[in-house]
């Protein structure tokens, strides 16, 4: 149920929206999407009350239950086909309009799969859809059901107001990504027929800001490991054996505080071996963005910066690689309650971004053996290890793929779309790549400061009207520029 706190939305997007768009752009095709807020809204609501927490196991009926919704909305439209197509895990949705004969294919990506919550640092239930001043909130509001539904309502748009498409489309929609994708690749190699496509677009990405587009050009790659310390069977009384026995909390802080230098770089031998300096293309790119790191800080509520001091921000985002401790645990943590005891086991967990050149399981390796060398006496070390790696990807700027893009939100926006990085990674677009070979260029409309992956995420309702008019101007746009090609 969808709690409405500001009833003056729609009215506020089509101000908004009406300052950026062009006068030809009016169709019929915004009547039918403002005509349709409301069964859009609610839609939105049902998708995100949907707790399709892919990495808990425990949630898997509910990743399922999520697929099936989006499948019955395909069927809905008008779509040609759609259907679950299992995987060697959790099952991918894919849904295709085939009936544009003699034209070109578009494949859309996007997950439906979210993070996991913490239920206490939220304002709202997660799992209940919020309306506040503009936004809806809910865990993957943003990430990434905006970028299932947006291109889905703009289809429907079409085929309602047209009763045909000016091109082919297929979605896949993944239900893993937020667990690395680990079946992706698989899932594309066993269908390399049904995924077959001329185009592809990435709906799992951002917008600089609400008047200025973006196409982000590289993502960085990712790897996850966990280890635990023990240092006794029991966790023992602090008074009666404290000063004697070792604490496996101090033992992974003594550990953890090893894996970087003063100045904030990490000390784990052998890690930026294979990191290629930024190119002069790259530190060009950086210079044309208006960043103010101040921005970041007041976000997050931040009172410093870390991180290797010898690169800007923006580079330490976009092209170099990180080692950031995502969680630990040991020792008495409840709310309430105070047990002096000293831990005989502790655990943390380790998630690495990575850059071009560099290589997943052997970053994994380094860490290992820096560990091994660092565990302090009386303690000993049990591996986790995550095989769901992705690589750091690049695409090019010189394609009418990319062109065709540029050339639609360029029109939207009244300005062309700077050309950005981002310090996530996105693994099922190098397996795009590699299995369908296209470049998934990002056409989604995310922002950075919508709280993905953390408590109160939320997405601009705007953004709801803007990229489904995007989306529809995109088909149109690349429709007639191929048709164009072909006559020549």
């Amino acid at each position: 149920m969808i709690k409405f706190r500001v009833l003056l939305l729609t009215s506020l997007m089509i101000l908004s929206y009406s300052t950026i768009t062009p006068v030809s752009a009016q169709t019929s095709y915004e009547k039918y999407i403002d005509g349709a807020y409301e069964t859009q809204l609610k839609e939105y609501a049902d998708l995100v009350a949907i707790p399709s927490i892919s990495s808990i196991p425990a949630n898997k009926p509910d990743v399922e239950r999520a697929a099936d919704w989006i499948v019955k909305k395909l069927l809905s439209i008008g779509m040609t086909t759609a259907k679950i197509v299992p995987t060697d895990g959790l099952p991918a949705v894919y849904g295709s309009w085939d009936k544009a004969i003699g034209k070109p294919t578009v494949l859309i990506y996007a997950h439906y799969d979210v993070q996991p919550v913490k239920d206490g640092e939220w304002n709202s239930p997660p799992f209940t859809a919020t309306i506040d001043n503009g936004k809806i909130f809910g865990r993957g509001a943003s990430d990434d059901k905006s970028g299932v539904m947006i291109p889905i309502w703009a289809v429907e748009a079409m085929l309602r107001q047209d009763k045909t498409l000016p091109v082919n489309v297929k979605f896949v929609f993944e239900g893993e990504e937020e667990s690395g994708s680990p079946n992706f690749r698989k899932l594309l190699a066993r269908n390399k027929a049904l995924f077959k496509a001329d185009f592809a677009l990435n709906a799992d990405g951002g917008q600089f800001s609400e008047t200025q587009p973006s196409i982000e050009k590289s993502y960085r790659g990712a790897a996850q490991l966990e280890f635990s310390v023990k240092t006794a069977n029991v966790d023992a009384h602090s008074g009666e054996f404290g000063g004697k026995t070792p604490n496996a909390v101090v033992a992974l802080s003594q550990i953890i505080a090893s894996f970087y230098n003063k100045d904030g770089s990490v000390a784990v031998a052998g890690f930026y071996d294979k990191v290629l300096p930024l190119t002069t293309g790259e530190k060009e790119m950086i210079k044309k963005i208006p960043y103010d790191p101040a921005n970041d800080m007041r976000m997050l509520g931040t009172t410093a910066e870390t991180g290797d001091p010898n690169y800007s921000p923006l580079e330490r985002i976009w092209y170099r690689p990180t080692l950031e401790i995502i969680g630990m645990q040991g020792g008495y943590t409840a709310a309430d309650g105070y047990s002096n005891i000293i831990p005989g086991k502790a655990m943390a967990r380790i998630t690495c971004r990575l850059v071009d050149n560099q290589n997943g399981p052997e970053i994994v390796d380094l860490i290992v053996q820096h560990i091994n060398k660092n565990c302090p006496a009386g303690a000993t070390i049990q591996y986790t290890y995550r095989p769901n790696y992705a690589v750091a990807f690049k695409f090019p700027d010189d394609t009418k793929a990319y062109r065709y893009v540029a050339d639609v939100l360029t029109k939207m926006y009244g300005k062309e779309p700077l050309q950005t990085a981002t310090g996530g990674s996105v693994g099922s677009l190098v397996s795009i790549k590699d299995e369908l070979g296209l470049y998934a260029y990002s056409l989604g409309f995310q922002q950075s400061d919508e709280r993905a992956h953390g408590a109160n995420e939320f997405f601009r309702l705007a953004n709801m009207r803007k990229g489904q008019l995007v989306y529809c101007y995109y088909l149109r746009h690349l429709a007639e520029e191929e048709a164009g090609k072909a006559k020549k």
